[in-house]
């Protein structure tokens, strides 16, 4: 009799840590969804907050102002940017593979790196695949976008606001972009970014 229980015991002590290592691997290979930005950016810089909120970035009037001011300074037969980003974003059957020019052109005029708008909307939505607002591919707040030129015009303004603070990298921003899930944010939009330039 006792030797029975003795047999059960150890067979209940395998099966728990069985049971134990199995919820451990669990949580430890769990893939956590990439989180929205929900327009938020707050910096410490000493004693005092800076907010940012993606709401009130650009109203649409100055937004068509210098989407038009821009128009002059590319020639997209001559930009192999834009070739890089749409042949990208075409091979994933991305809805913004025909906006690649305006990438560019946002880019070059808020002075921000021409693929990371293209690597968020990657990462976030499929490229505008599956957005949770309309045109919002970008994960950018509450809200949508009037089109998907304006969303990508509007995302730009507000990557460059990152910019001004000195977080150029997806690595730097994505402790306010992506904040639960900050360092695997910021590493898939940097393979993105790396795969578009190549």
């Amino acid at each position: 009799m006792s030797s029975m229980w003795l047999k059960s015991r150890k067979l209940l002590s395998v099966i728990s840590a069985i049971i134990f290592l199995g919820i451990i691997f669990a949580s430890v290979s769990q893939r956590i969804p990439v989180s929205k930005f929900y327009g938020d950016l707050t910096e410490n810089t000493g004693s005092t907050y800076t907010r940012f909120n993606a709401e009130g970035l650009m109203d649409s009037i100055e937004m068509e102002e210098i989407i038009v001011a821009s128009e002059e300074k590319i020639n997209p037969a001559e930009d192999v940017r834009i070739v890089k980003v749409r042949n990208y974003l075409a091979k994933r059957r991305s809805p913004l593979s025909e906006f690649a020019h305006e990438f560019i052109k946002a880019a070059d005029h808020y002075g921000i790196d021409y693929r990371i708008v293209a690597a968020i909307s990657i990462v976030e939505s499929g490229g505008g695949k599956k957005n949770f607002k309309p045109y919002n591919a970008w994960g950018w707040g509450k809200r949508g976008f009037n089109n998907w030129t304006d969303g990508i015009w509007k995302v730009s303004a507000g990557i460059a606001k990152y910019y001004s603070k000195g977080l150029k990298t997806p690595q730097l921003m994505a402790r306010w972009y992506c904040p639960p899930n900050a360092e695997a944010w910021g590493r898939k939009v940097q393979g993105v970014m790396n795969v578009i330039g190549m």
